[in-house]
């Protein structure tokens, strides 16, 4: 019984175009996981910058380096608090961070005239919160948290749409 369901699920996915994304789904053409190691990502100012590319870096590695440089990641973060919870003194209680990842992949050298050449960019949104409580300290590492928090749910939505890129387009 479970063969047969088994095979009936196969069937059904490979009717609907279903493939893996990052497995080799032709002999010519180098894997998904391939192309995200090539992907240099490119500095990104301050500690959040730092957080971000470091997590980036580690989810586009995978197995280990390809050819780094191949094509090249520039970002730009923007975080922004915004208060949620007013008290009676007028003091916010409860924050959201929104962090805002803007990407471009580039082919360095690939365009005209031997120009980078722009292959996909995008915006990414994480929004995260935390309390303000009576211990600065404690309050302190709560936002410091949830900013690292959102950093890391924004890289992997950055690596998730250069997989899907990747997939869609093969290599440039």
């Amino acid at each position: 019984m479970l063969a047969a369901a088994m095979a009936a699920a196969a069937l059904t996915l490979s009717a609907c175009g279903f493939r893996p994304l990052y497995g080799d789904t032709a002999a010519n053409r180098p894997a998904v996981t391939e192309q995200l190691a090539a992907v240099a990502v490119g500095p990104v100012p301050d500690r959040a910058g730092q957080i971000y590319r470091n997590s980036l870096e580690r989810l586009l590695a995978g197995e280990g380096r390809g050819h780094p440089g191949r094509y090249r990641l520039d970002s730009a973060i923007k975080i922004t608090e915004t208060g949620l919870a007013i008290n009676e003194d007028a003091t916010a209680s409860r924050y959201n961070v929104r962090i805002v990842v803007s990407y471009r992949l580039m082919a360095p050298h690939a365009g005209e005239n031997n120009a980078d050449r722009l292959l996909a960019d995008g915006t990414v949104t994480q929004i995260n919160g935390y309390d303000q409580i009576s211990a600065p300290y404690a309050t302190l590492v709560s936002r410091q948290d949830a900013i690292e928090r959102a950093l890391k749910e924004a890289a992997r939505e950055v690596h998730t749409r250069l997989s899907i890129y990747f997939d869609q387009h093969g290599e440039v």
